[in-house]
């Protein structure tokens, strides 16, 4: 196994710090206490930070230093409008196009994110349910498609983490996986319109609930 360099080590720690809600959105990632915490030089960090920026993790104001990204209300907005337009392609170009296999895959996808919910972890059930809503792109062998799917689909997940929206006491996520599994039985079905509605409310529902998320988030301690 090849020895992980110290930007890799750098950038490991930082991202996992904030896919854990470690580091609040937020904060500023200073330099100096991560090179003293590491034991290195600024160079790699910097390039660590470059890359998580690249991400959408981190934000780097000039003459300000980085912090950790702090989306807008407006900001979530715009990704949710974004994404809905996105999944009306993805249904217009792919639906006709799904097979038995991408179904069994949609039922696999299905099942990890029913084992994630039940151990509590949002990393492994937000990236089973992109991969979810990806089948349909996929089926349409649109490139650009799938390139701007995955895009907002990163984008969106990094703001559920944030905001954990499995930080709560309601039946939401429960839910989610009901409309997921309503979202096979209409594709099994061939019932491409019901399933575009559904998709639609769906993400409206997200939404709100990461709205709400943000507005009750309580800032953390920063890990640095």
């Amino acid at each position: 196994m090849r020895k992980e360099t110290v930007e890799q080590r750098v950038y490991h720690l930082i991202k996992n710090a904030i896919l854990n809600r470690q580091i609040a959105p937020g904060n500023q990632l200073f330099e100096n206490a991560i090179a003293e915490k590491v034991n290195a030089s600024r160079t790699p960090i910097r390039s660590a930070i470059m890359k998580l920026e690249s991400e959408g993790l981190v934000n780097v104001i000039p003459n300000k230093g980085a912090f950790i990204v702090q989306p807008t209300i407006e900001e979530m907005v715009q990704a949710f409008e974004m994404r809905k337009s996105l999944e009306e392609m993805a249904i217009q170009k792919g639906f006709t196009h799904l097979a038995a296999n991408e179904i069994t895959q949609l039922k696999q996808l299905l099942n990890e994110m029913k084992m994630a919910y039940k151990k509590r972890e949002i990393v492994p059930y937000q990236e089973n349910n992109n991969e979810f809503h990806l089948v349909l792109a996929n089926a349409s062998a649109n490139r650009y498609l799938i390139e701007f799917m995955k895009k907002i689909l990163s984008q969106i997940t990094i703001y559920m983490v944030l905001y954990d929206v499995f930080n709560g006491k309601s039946n939401n996520e429960e839910l989610d996986i009901l409309e997921h599994e309503q979202m096979i039985h209409y594709i099994e079905n061939g019932e491409q319109e019901k399933l575009k509605t559904l998709i639609l409310q769906h993400l409206d529902k997200s939404l709100i609930k990461l709205q709400q998320d943000k507005l009750n988030y309580q800032s953390l301690t920063t890990l640095f």
